[in-house]
């Protein structure tokens, strides 16, 4: 008896495909591709607002300032500005020819936005695909997670490389096609010299939020990187008027770069080398801190010791206000420095101001009926407008923990419980609103403290500044609405488009020849002069309404549409 044995054929070995290299650089063939692939709608928003906005400016200027005398004349005001309120606008260098007043006016302006969405973005770069859980896929594969950290990096480095090529290229355009006076002239190394300026300071602002970012969470990173920030660009123009200042300005890249001023023509090479070295340390000790520290795992901001039912172990609105506790607390702590900076310097700016009659008058005929000469006065000036913004990008933090439920793949197990959709969604606006009232709170406490220094009034400016929680509360409330109805992954972001988008009118919008239609859908302008006692009733009402209205439509729209991840 015989049998046969058949043999069985060899399996086949599986092909593997090589990854194209145009997929490498940009695409899903390495993190550093995905990562630049995911980033280019804001690359182009952001790079594009900035290049558009800079040749609006500057036909602008050159079109309301076409003669010598009118130059003069816009020299003659520049001069007659106390110092106290010439910090913020950059020093006066050749404010008679175009790069010279662009640099003045508006140079400190764009590095602001690129640094906003810088810290907004790399806050996020790892932190959000930690709560995801997707980065831990990524991180069981043979590739490490030093690699992975460094693409996610470089992904960001070089989107923001590339708005500030999109800077370059507009302000080479401007030096090319706008003609104006003798002087107006852009030559390319100025508008190098901007350009490579603008990415170090947002890099290095962008630094502090990656190197915080795996220690205490992307909310608390992004608020404390902010607050860093706007403190530095303050004390780095008051340092002049005040003196006591400048010691703090010494610590801040705006302060070691305060004599480069491409744009006049004035250059200082050697300040940013600092600016470099300091951005490079923040970005190797965030690469490391991702490496030695458990994904994901953070340790929150400081809180008070609260009752179960606040934090999370009792019912949705407590657990959605314990959530949102220590992004407002970092928020708020860092409005509420920036108001106490503001606020305390507001005694040196009624001195001065007491030697600037015709400035006075100025000031009274734009501000009839009040005290314009107060602490009230100059935090109406110069806090409410940097503030609201912050305050809205607190709330775009906020929204973002909130929406992190949906996006994370949580929400599908909080909802197989009796928790209902309608529930979720007020619970969370709940703790949302929770979080703008803390940060408001904190926010009230530096305005007294900076009150109490310059002495003066402190009740007007105490309830002045409950306007950034109420714009805060109305995007909060706008947030909610579009993450029900169209996803949470949308609500964040929107929020923070919203708010900068809004700043951008406001501080452009004359400049380019914007219509005051436009101005006038800006929630902000709609408050009055809050700390000087006058508040219009059309904004608080919007912002109430916006805040309660948005978390109705978002229970409405969310029982309506499947969860998205």
């Amino acid at each position: 008896m015989t049998s046969e044995v058949s043999r069985r054929p060899s399996p086949v070995a599986p092909t593997i495909r090589s990854v194209s290299l145009w997929s490498r650089i940009y695409g899903l063939g390495s993190v550093y591709g995905k990562t630049l692939r995911d980033s280019r709608r804001a690359i182009l928003l952001v790079g594009g607002l900035m290049g558009v906005a800079l040749i609006g400016v500057s036909n602008a200027i050159v079109s309301q300032f076409a003669t010598p005398a009118s130059r003069q004349e816009l020299v003659n005001i520049v001069n007659a500005v106390p110092p106290i309120l010439q910090g913020l606008a950059g020093k006066p260098v050749r404010v008679d020819t175009l790069g010279g007043y662009l640099q003045y006016k508006y140079g400190a302006f764009f590095p602001l936005i690129a640094s906003l969405w810088s810290i907004l973005a790399l806050s996020a770069t790892l932190a959000s695909e930690a709560r995801r859980g997707s980065i831990e896929f990524v991180a069981a594969t043979a590739m490490s997670r030093r690699r992975i950290a460094l693409e996610k990096l470089l992904g960001h480095i070089t989107g923001l490389a590339i708005a500030a090529l999109v800077i370059f290229v507009s302000l080479v355009i401007v030096g090319r096609t706008v003609h104006g006076l003798p002087g107006d002239e852009v030559p390319v190394e100025a508008a190098g010299g901007y350009a490579i300026w603008l990415f170090l300071l947002a890099l290095a602002s962008d630094g502090v939020a990656w190197t915080l970012g795996p220690f205490i969470g992307r909310g608390s990173a992004a608020g404390i990187a902010g607050a860093v920030m706007f403190g530095g660009w303050i004390v780095n123009g008051y340092q002049a008027a005040i003196p006591s200042l400048a010691p703090l300005a010494n610590l801040s890249w705006f302060g070691w770069t305060t004599n480069h001023i491409p744009l006049a023509g004035v250059f200082d090479w050697s300040s940013l080398i600092p600016v470099a070295i300091v951005a490079i340390a923040l970005c190797v000790f965030g690469v490391e801190a991702f490496v030695r520290r458990d994904i994901g795992a953070t340790s929150p901001s400081p809180t008070p010791s609260l009752p179960p039912a606040l934090v999370g172990l009792r019912g949705p609105s407590g657990r959605a206000i314990g959530q949102s506790l220590p992004s407002s607390l970092a928020w708020g702590i860092g409005i509420g420095l920036f108001g106490l900076a503001i606020a305390g310097s507001g005694r040196s700016f009624v001195e001065q101001l007491g030697n600037a009659p015709d400035f006075v008058r100025l000031l009274n005929q734009v501000f009839p009926g009040f005290d314009i000469g107060s602490v009230g006065g100059f935090l109406q000036l110069l806090f409410v407008e940097f503030g609201l913004i912050l305050a809205g990008l607190a709330a775009a933090t906020l929204v973002s923990t909130w929406a992190s439920d949906e996006t994370s793949g949580r929400l599908e197990m909080l909802l197989a419980t009796p928790l209902s959709r309608r529930r979720w969604v007020t619970a969370g606006g709940a703790g949302v609103l929770v979080g703008v009232l803390v940060a408001a709170a904190v926010t009230v406490v530096g305005i007294a403290l900076g009150a109490m220094i310059a002495g003066g009034d402190l009740a007007t400016p105490m309830v002045g500044s409950l306007v950034l929680g109420l714009y805060a509360a109305a995007l909060g409330g706008v947030g909610i609405a579009i993450g029900g109805i169209f996803g949470a992954s949308y609500a964040g972001p929107a929020v923070a488009v919203i708010a900068v988008v809004t700043w951008f009118v406001d501080v452009l919008g004359p400049a380019l020849g914007l219509p005051d239609a436009l101005h006038q859908l800006a929630l902000t302008s709609h408050y009055g002069f809050t700390m000087l006692g006058q508040w219009d009733p059309v904004g608080i009402v919007a912002s109430l309404v916006l805040a309660f209205g948005g978390l109705v439509l978002g229970a409405w729209g969310f029982r309506r549409r499947d969860l998205k991840g």
